[in-house]
């Protein structure tokens, strides 16, 4: 059987968020390490003296597909969503699945099963953690926000499947050629809080949307981040930028800057997807803002 859930949100997190940052938006630069906050004097490099990690770089993309299907005797399981085409094969017969989704911006996936003949199997989707609100693997990291569930359809018709089993939402049925599945995951702003025991992120709190974790740059905020604090109660949003380093989505906001003595002027805040810093020169950034505790 397919691993659960739990590990291909991992290996989701590691795609987006470590994976990612680690090359440039030229393609020709590297970091060897993702620190989560920098003064402005951490930058990618065109090679390293110890390169094997850039080197896993080139081995995994081209393993990506592997990592997206699965399949036992009587089931399908599909653990990654992006635009594109696959194959599986399910009892000696090929099931071609395509998808298409402007995730991770977007949580609407359709998914188009279309089996050699028709086959009675289950079609399993994973429920990223993310989406069902649960803690990280190990406990380190839990999030919080708005709650809203995933919605499936069925040729256009309402789908329940009732609780995931280990992360896989389940349909079983006689599937036919172009049958059309339609997945909703919400993707509301999360705030997300580490283990106390991290105590370098005690009264601190990241922002997650999605798969997506993100930082703030100097920038976008004056040239300093280090002094940024963000109330709990600041309402934060999600918006599109098709003209920022090639199409982000970003998340907005009211934060602060904390001033001598303990004063504070309000600020406009600006997130983007951690692994795009270091795009737009040298500054500083900062992935764990301030959060100051309600009186």
């Amino acid at each position: 059987m397919p691993a659960p859930a739990a590990v291909a949100d991992l290996v989701e997190r590691s795609l987006y968020n470590g994976f990612l940052a680690g090359v440039g938006a030229s393609g020709d630069k590297f970091f060897y390490v993702n620190p989560l906050a920098s003064q402005g004097n951490h930058h990618r490099q065109p090679w390293h003296g110890c390169a094997c990690c850039l080197t896993n770089v080139v081995r995994f993309l081209p393993a990506l597909g592997q990592y997206a299907y699965a399949s036992t005797d009587n089931a399908v399981y599909v653990s990654l969503y992006a635009a594109g085409n696959g194959a599986v094969s399910l009892g000696g017969r090929a099931v071609r699945i395509s998808q298409e989704t402007r995730y991770p911006w977007d949580g609407a996936v359709k998914l188009v099963v279309s089996p050699t003949e028709p086959q009675e199997f289950t079609l399993a989707l994973r429920i990223p953690g993310w989406c069902r609100e649960e803690s990280t693997p190990g406990g380190l990291y839990r999030s919080s926000g708005p709650s809203a569930k995933p919605t499936l359809k069925v040729n256009g018709e309402a789908f329940d499947p009732g609780a995931p089993e280990a992360g896989f939402a389940r349909i079983r049925r006689l599937w036919k050629l172009g049958d059309v599945v339609e997945l909703e995951l919400p993707m509301p702003v999360r705030r997300v809080y580490a283990n106390p025991r991290v105590r370098a992120n005690a009264g601190r709190v990241a922002l997650q949307r999605g798969p997506i974790v993100y930082c703030v740059e100097g920038v976008d905020h004056g040239g300093r981040v280090a002094d940024l604090v963000l109330p709990p109660e600041a309402p934060l949003a999600a918006e599109h930028r098709p003209d920022l380093l090639g199409g982000l989505t970003v998340i907005t906001g009211k934060a602060q800057r904390l001033r001598e003595g303990g004063a504070t002027e309000p600020l406009a805040l600006t997130a983007i997807p951690y692994y795009a810093w270091d795009n737009r020169g040298a500054g500083e950034m900062a992935v764990w803002l301030l959060e100051p505790t309600i009186p």
